[in-house]
């Protein structure tokens, strides 16, 4: 329990306004059942910084929490005294438009970050899940915590890569800034990349500075669905390896073909393995690129369509955010790393689990890079049997798997992380150095 002097003086850091207390309230910040004591809103980074001395001087643990669209992710906490949110941290520092470059505060979220650079025709190219969620949208920092991404990281990366700079307050309190405000910047160890999907559990990410790119101003995509998993997987090889920039590129399994095209009132092939191939570049290499992407599918037995504008814009905002628009509650997602070449595999073994514990199973693949989303649905146990299948598969062809969300009854049996490998000392080290006490985010990682 958080001593009442030390409450008293948590409450003088913040506007009253800014502080949670309430029992009805403290509810909407559970993390797997687990309850804060006090939510604290600061208003600026000094504000941050008080809160993490206080909380050091007496061994609160803190849990950093930007609107929560990955509350669910990681173990259950140990412990949860505080609960640090950085709504009010949503101000842009600095956007230099002419050397592609901005600086924010991150509790900002990534669509009014995005809105305020396209005033510039500029963006910050990552597109993550939960980005135009009316009540909960990603905010910056938690995009830097997760290392969430989308379809498009396939042409541009993840948000590892546009990440220049950062302001962090520690677990002492003290404020650490890496990196510069300056792209080409190559003095020293890239610090800001160590923070890049450590879940705060290194420190509270305040601010951050990227690179950018300029709006594309024009998009296409092809839509084509395959009777055979070979001539996807041949039609993926063939496009990965032409002369041709493609923006995303993403493999439907049918089961989730058939739920977007329902949602999407378009003609995807709902028995069929399907291929989404967008391209986003100035219009002349768009329409230049778009027929030796059909003639492509062609080849390979794919019949397909073409569709741009909000229809377009639509079908991808749905492949993003997939698992949390089909299914409402109980949600198990989890998500894959393979290699490319093993996608095939990947899909007939999910299959065959489908069938034989009776559950639904929803997957989009990334098929640029192996990154898989793995959606089930079904009863309770035959799910928790299925994941437990489909983690010991993934695990035998060197690939990986980690529970993106789940119930509590399955969380506490399985394990969300799996086996980090030899990196686990080296990471546990550093989580030594820089949070000696355990305050941060206290066993949701490591």
């Amino acid at each position: 329990m958080i001593k009442k002097s030390t409450l008293r003086n948590l409450c003088k850091i913040v506007d009253e306004k800014n502080v949670v207390f309430e029992s009805e309230k403290l509810g909407e910040f559970s993390i797997d059942g687990v309850l804060p004591q006090i939510v604290l809103s600061p208003n600026n980074i000094d504000q941050v910084s008080e809160i993490m001395k206080l909380a050091s001087k007496d061994a609160l643990s803190v849990i950093p929490w930007g609107s929560g669209t990955k509350s669910a992710l990681g173990n259950k906490p140990d412990r949860a005294d505080i609960i640090l949110s950085t709504k009010n941290l949503d101000r842009i520092i600095e956007h230099g438009a002419s050397d592609l470059v901005a600086t924010t505060e991150c509790g900002i979220t990534l669509k009014k970050f995005q809105e305020a650079l396209n005033k510039e025709n500029q963006f910050l190219a990552v597109d993550p899940p939960h980005v135009t969620h009316v009540n909960r949208r990603a905010t910056i920092g938690g995009i830097i915590a997760t290392n969430d991404s989308g379809p498009e990281r396939l042409r541009y990366g993840a948000i590892r890569e546009f990440l220049i700079g950062i302001k962090v307050v520690k677990a002492d309190g003290s404020i650490f800034k890496g990196g510069s405000k300056v792209v080409k910047n190559v003095a020293g160890y890239d610090l800001p990349k160590l923070y890049v999907g450590s879940l705060g559990t290194l420190g509270i990410i305040v601010e951050a500075t990227f690179r950018l790119y300029p709006v594309p101003e024009y998009s296409q995509t092809y839509v084509a669905s395959f009777s055979s998993l070979e001539d996807c997987q041949e039609t993926i090889s063939t496009l990965l390896n032409s002369h041709l920039v493609i923006t995303s590129l993403e493999l439907l399994n049918p089961d989730l073909a058939a739920s977007l095209a329902k949602r999407n009132d378009v003609d995807i092939n709902d028995s069929r393995y399907s291929l989404v191939i967008g391209i986003r570049s100035v219009e002349k290499a768009v329409k230049e690129q778009i027929p030796s992407v059909k003639k492509i599918c062609d080849q390979n037995n794919g019949n397909g369509f073409l569709i741009s504008g909000t229809p377009e814009e639509k079908l991808w905002e749905d492949i993003r955010n997939f698992p949390w628009i089909i299914l409402k509650s109980d949600r198990v997602v989890s998500k894959v790393g393979v290699v490319v070449t093993q996608i095939p595999q990947v899909l007939q073994t999910i299959k065959q689990i489908s069938n034989e514990y009776g559950v639904k199973i929803y997957v989009s693949v990334r098929a640029g890079n192996g990154i898989c989303i793995i959606a089930l649905k079904g009863e309770g146990p035959s799910v928790n049997n299925a994941l437990k299948h489909l983690r010991n598969f993934i695990s035998s062809i060197n690939g990986h798997l980690v529970l993106l969300e789940a119930p509590s009854e399955i969380k506490n049996s399985f394990d969300v992380w799996g086996e980090i490998g030899s990196g686990l000392g080296i990471m546990k080290r550093i989580k030594a150095n820089y949070d000696p006490n355990n305050l941060l985010n206290p066993g949701r990682y490591i």
